[in-house]
């Protein structure tokens, strides 16, 4: 009797195991590692240890839903108000104490529109408990911009990704794509070395991503999101994106000048990578072009 007892409680926890691992992402590069660190406010923070892969949405399923709710008939050039609900696919409210604290913030949306010309990162607040969260951002371009939020549930640890879509007003601009490692914006100069003559899918590229101004001075960059430099890339289908972070920052030593990145996409194609900085207070977003063949 106590044997049979055993079996069942071992088929049990068998089948268990099972479902869970089904309703995590069903890719290698969804599995994102986080280890536990405490920053320079004494906060428990989750930051990643695999952070170079793209995350094609196309493939990867998470167990979480999102409703995006802004005015009716935005308009480019005008402040959008957005309220953002998070939900289990059970329908069940994400509150802000269930998240971890990664990269200095509990939440992470990335916005951008059909052209991939215009890019934003927001931090949304929460509204108490019920799962609700609001941000603006002004939208300066028409048709449909994706939404990409990105959470750490406590309880996992793991990586959750959401989708949305928030709609402007007009006709969108189409795509324009040339290989670029150098982008002049804002009164800074980005340049990004150690691009190969060509790229291929599902390898690690490192780059090294230099600022300074105009005439080549340099120029003191300060921390955000607790490093002194981001990237982010899309495709131009926008299945997904890669949120990369400093290997530096990774490794503990955030407050290092050398802004080096790794970069690994599944797919051949057009890549619009923004290069996302901080100097005197503004935020300054520089971009590349990166074919993937």
């Amino acid at each position: 009797m106590a044997k049979n007892s055993s079996i069942v409680a071992i088929t049990v926890l068998f089948i268990g195991a099972f479902f869970v691992l089904r309703a995590l992402p069903d890719a290698q590069c969804g599995f994102l590692h986080y280890e536990e660190v405490v920053n320079e406010n004494g906060d428990i923070e989750f930051c990643a240890t695999n952070h170079a892969g793209f995350l094609d949405l196309s493939r990867l399923k998470y167990p979480v839903r999102m409703e995006l709710d802004s005015s009716e008939g935005a308009q480019p050039g005008e402040a959008l108000e957005v309220v953002l609900t998070l939900e289990t696919d059970g329908g069940m409210p994400i509150a802000p104490h269930e998240l971890a604290i990664t990269h200095t913030e509990k939440m992470h949306v990335m916005l951008v529109d059909p052209s991939l010309e215009d890019y934003h990162h927001v931090h949304p607040e929460a509204e108490g408990l019920s799962g609700q969260y609001h941000f603006s951002f002004t939208p300066r371009r028409s048709g449909t911009y994706a939404v990409f939020t990105e959470v750490v549930p406590l309880r996992s640890r793991r990586q959750v990704i959401a989708t949305g879509e928030i709609l402007t007003e007009g006709i969108p601009t189409e795509q324009q794509f040339n290989m670029e490692s150098v982008s002049e914006v804002g009164g800074l100069r980005f340049e990004l070395s150690g691009l190969p003559e060509s790229l291929d899918t599902n390898r690690d590229y490192r780059f090294e991503l230099d600022i300074s101004d105009q005439q080549g001075g340099a120029v003191e960059l300060e921390k955000i999101m607790g490093a002194k430099g981001h990237m982010v890339a899309f495709d131009a289908e926008k299945r997904g994106f890669a949120h990369m972070h400093p290997i530096d920052s990774v490794s503990g030593a955030a407050d290092s000048d050398e802004l080096a990145f790794l970069f690994n996409v599944p797919n051949p194609g057009w890549y619009r990578v923004f290069a996302q900085v901080q100097v005197a207070g503004r935020e300054v977003f520089g971009r590349f072009d990166l074919l993937v063949e």
